[in-house]
């Protein structure tokens, strides 16, 4: 049976064929009903948002009774090792599983991943980076991973996230998407820390966009004094490691780039007409349905 470890990365308060890949939300561990209608709404968005931006070619998982594949979520358990049952997961499909538990201290979520599998050398080379042409050091292809919200935050639901209105509380949206850019990679994969080179990320499209090595607040993280680009506004990416009541993050440049370095196909950053379209739900872009289970 092989064990992949689950790695993490939390975000704290402050004082080949390109083709869209489909993010699918699983709430089946959510068993305190944190996720209402709002919550699932904002998650929408952000399936809809990074399914059109990233355009990859992800092999299917298929178990059998000699294949057995079960995503770790005991980050959402709180538990040492908890197990989802063996699943299949289609091609070009991102499985992540979400749910909330208190968290403790300034800790607002967490996101990473892990498995445990067994069966064929080709099934378990495949698990690995998804039939992905380069390995896992290089090219991160994962099954997707799992996400845990703290349910003591005040935690503010936007309707649109589109727009930007002044709000309390901490940002879900904000915080969601930073905590996907763990799960996808950034901050908990090889293909990330192999490209670190002291307190910098060196990634060729992060420097491109940057302009040089990339500051790091830690091993995961952007440092907070860093700056890139939203629809030509400046702002703090949304992978720094804190962010404060009231702020709103969204994926800057920098962000996707990021991206793009730990092997991800990553689409132009759309103009703004289209993504606050996109990201209003009004379906410009064909969405596909995501799993409300």
């Amino acid at each position: 049976m092989l064990k992949h470890a689950l790695a993490t990365t939390a975000l704290a308060l402050a004082a080949s064929s390109a083709q869209a890949i489909t993010v699918e939300f699983d709430y089946s561990y959510d068993t305190s009903g944190f996720f209402t209608s709002a919550h699932k709404s904002v998650m929408n968005a952000i399936a809809g948002e990074f399914g059109t931006q990233l355009t990859d070619s992800l092999a299917a998982i298929t178990v059998s009774n000699s294949n057995i594949f079960q995503p770790e979520v005991g980050l959402i358990t709180d538990q040492s090792s908890t197990l989802a049952p063996s699943q299949s997961i289609p091609q070009d499909t991102l499985r992540i599983f979400v749910g909330a538990r208190a968290l403790g201290g300034s800790t607002l979520a967490e996101g990473g991943g892990g498995y445990s599998a067994g069966g064929s050398s080709a099934f378990i080379a495949n698990l690995n980076n998804r039939s992905q042409a380069l390995p896992q050091g290089v090219d991160f292809g994962p099954f997707g991973g799992a996400m845990v919200f703290d349910t003591g935050t005040s935690w503010y639901l936007d309707d649109n996230v589109a727009t930007v209105e002044s709000f309390g509380g901490f940002d879900f949206y904000s915080v969601a998407i930073h905590e996907l850019g763990h799960v996808l990679g950034v901050g908990t994969s090889a293909a990330w820390s192999n490209q670190i080179s002291g307190q910098s990320f060196t990634g060729a499209a992060a420097v491109a966009s940057y302009g040089g090595p990339v500051p790091l607040a830690n091993s995961g993280h952007l440092d907070k004094s860093i700056k890139s680009t939203f629809m030509g506004n400046m702002q703090e990416p949304a992978l720094t490691p804190s962010i404060t009541a009231g702020q709103r993050k969204y994926f800057t440049e920098l962000d996707w780039a990021l991206l793009s370095d730990v092997g991800w196909q990553v689409a132009a950053v759309p103009e703004p007409e289209t993504w606050a379209m996109m990201l209003a739900g009004l379906g410009l872009l064909g969405w596909r349905l995501r799993r409300q289970a």
